[in-house]
């Protein structure tokens, strides 16, 4: 659709469900002279097919069917697509088909000559009105989502920077405790230690940044799933350094045990 026209929409169509032959014949005729789509009829609404719905650009919906309401119906269509539903009624139906519009319906017209003339306006109106509203909604979603983003980043950057200043702290820690002691050949030991598995954490943390942005992470994650993707990066951090340390001590006694 562009600038409100209706143009050719591939295989999508008008479905009109009208059991009156001659109505529905009239209806399809004042559409074809106005609108370049494909008219479907159906005359029941048995006869409705779930395909015949998701092709629908709009549904023209008679209201008194004779093997099913146009309520019911409307519940039908409603369970495969959220497109457009034009009831028409009789003037006896009115107060009934008011209340199916809150059965999931977007309009009624009431039979009559000047309405079938009207016809092909009141579908252009609805489907521009049903497009504008869509886009509406899925800049929201849109919206939703890259603040569903911003708030996991902000929550796994969180985490990282608790690790490595967590890790800075300790190395700044011992670094002074060596500066008040710089004879002392056990604290400078132990600064080695703790200099030498804190900044092999901090290389940790970063690699798992860097992770989460190659394979997309952050794009994908939504708000609902922050607790486990910060539960994953830390459990990686955690199962490397478990694996980190195991090796270091062992290369540690090693070499305590060749200086004897």
């Amino acid at each position: 659709m562009e600038s409100g026209r209706i143009t050719e929409a591939g295989s999508k169509h008008i479905l009109i469900i009208e059991d009156d032959p001659n109505y529905a014949f009239l209806e399809k005729e004042h559409i074809q002279e106005e609108l370049p789509l494909p008219v479907v009829i159906k005359s029941k609404g048995s006869d409705v097919e779930k395909d015949d719905i998701e092709k629908a650009l709009i549904v023209i919906l008679d209201f008194n069917l004779p093997d099913m309401s146009g309520a019911e119906l409307v519940k039908k269509i409603r369970e495969h697509s959220d497109v457009p539903v034009i009831l028409f009624t009789g003037q006896s139906e009115l107060e009934i088909a008011v209340e199916t519009l809150k059965s999931g319906a977007s309009d009624f017209l009431v039979k009559s000559p000047q309405t079938l003339v009207l016809l092909p306006q009141v579908i252009k109106r609805a489907i521009k009105e049903y497009e504008t509203l869509k886009i509406a909604r899925e800049e929201e979603k849109l919206k939703e989502r890259q603040k569903a983003q911003i708030e996991t980043l902000r929550q796994i950057l969180t985490t990282l920077a608790h690790y490595i200043n967590n890790s800075t702290t300790t190395i700044f820690g011992y670094a002074q405790l060596c500066k008040q002691n710089p004879h002392n050949p056990n604290t400078i030991e132990k600064l080695i230690d703790v200099s030498i598995k804190e900044t092999r954490r901090i290389t940790f943390v970063l690699q798992e940044l860097e992770n989460l942005v190659n394979k997309f992470k952050l794009q994908t994650t939504t708000y609902l799933n922050v607790p486990d993707a910060m539960f994953d990066i830390e459990r990686n951090i955690d199962d490397k350094m478990k694996e980190f340390l195991k090796k270091y001590s062992k290369k540690t006694v090693t070499l305590k045990e060749s200086k004897k």
